[in-house]
């Protein structure tokens, strides 16, 4: 089959996730999904922003080539530092987002409402909004143009993640505190009947403070209701760190950690690839990556 008759009827996903080390992508071959990380040269990439769009549209080029996915529409996941958000109240499992920019225009919001490109996903009776800024986007655009790709849609990191987290947490009753080290960030969020109540940053310089304040923001959220719910933790940090974080769960409290394996649904597409992969992804890439596939197989 030609490569321009397979460009037109071998249309797949290819998943790629951006870090501030390399370019993290995933696609399926004869049935199976591999996975590659190329690692981005210096100067190229930095916080999910292509400073050499050239150079990143050449790069990513050369890898769909490298993997035969001649037909390959990228879905892009942005880094944790490049978007802000917030949930919207009100508009019902199905939701109207259509309606979306106007009613932002009279909330205060994390982002700047005319200089973002904003998404909005169902959270149960609420909007999850991310606001990403649209010289972003529009840099990404070019990058897809510059490789002669097709962009397919636009993630961020985190919500993404949140999405493979509900699926994971659904026979789950109670509420959930979701605990997220990524690079040089740390943040609590709690959900409560499965809605984002709480994004805080923490400082990561003294987990035993760390620790205090966790425990003071659970406590706050708990008093504002009678009868609070059973709290369950996912904590999104690497394995090496999973024990020193478990003394933020409270046991006592009927507290509990809800981790869990996560499927292995990609394979590295090669020896070299294998060395690559290993330790590159973190809990939240991979659970963010998790959620893509499953929305994109």
């Amino acid at each position: 089959m030609s490569l321009a008759w397979r460009r037109l009827v071998d249309l797949k996903p290819v998943l790629m996730l951006v870090n501030n080390t390399s370019l993290v992508c995933c696609w399926e071959q004869r049935g199976r999904w591999q996975q590659r990380v190329v690692g981005w040269p210096e100067g190229v990439c930095s916080d999910g922003v292509p400073l050499q769009r050239e150079v990143v549209g050449e790069l990513i080029a050369d890898l769909i080539f490298d993997c035969d996915c001649p037909g390959a529409e990228l879905v892009l996941c942005l880094p944790l530092q490049v978007a802000s958000w917030c949930v919207v109240d009100g508009y019902g499992a199905d939701g109207l987002p259509g309606l979306l920019p106007h009613a932002l225009q009279s909330l205060d919001l994390p982002f700047d409402l005319a200089e973002s490109c904003v998404t909005s996903s169902p959270v149960q009776e609420a909007l999850a909004v991310v606001g990403v800024p649209r010289s972003l986007i529009q840099a990404w655009s070019e990058v897809a143009e510059l490789a002669d790709l097709p962009l397919r849609r636009v993630d961020w990191l985190l919500t993404a993640a949140q999405r493979a987290l509900h699926q994971l947490t659904q026979t789950w009753d109670g509420d959930l505190a979701w605990l997220v080290v990524e690079e040089k960030s740390l943040r609590l969020l709690l959900f409560r009947k499965g809605v984002p109540e709480v994004d805080h940053a923490l400082d990561a310089l003294d987990p035993l403070a760390c620790q205090r304040e966790i425990r003071a923001c659970v406590a706050a959220l708990q008093a504002l209701v009678d009868s609070p719910s059973a709290l369950g933790w996912w904590l999104s940090v690497p394995s090496e760190q999973v024990d020193d974080w478990m003394p933020v769960v409270d046991g006592a409290a009927g507290e509990c950690c809800l981790n869990q394996p996560l499927p292995v649904w990609a394979e590295p597409s090669d020896q070299a690839a294998a060395r690559d992969v290993t330790g590159v992804l973190s809990p939240l890439q991979q659970l963010a990556l998790l959620a893509l596939h499953q929305e994109e197989r």
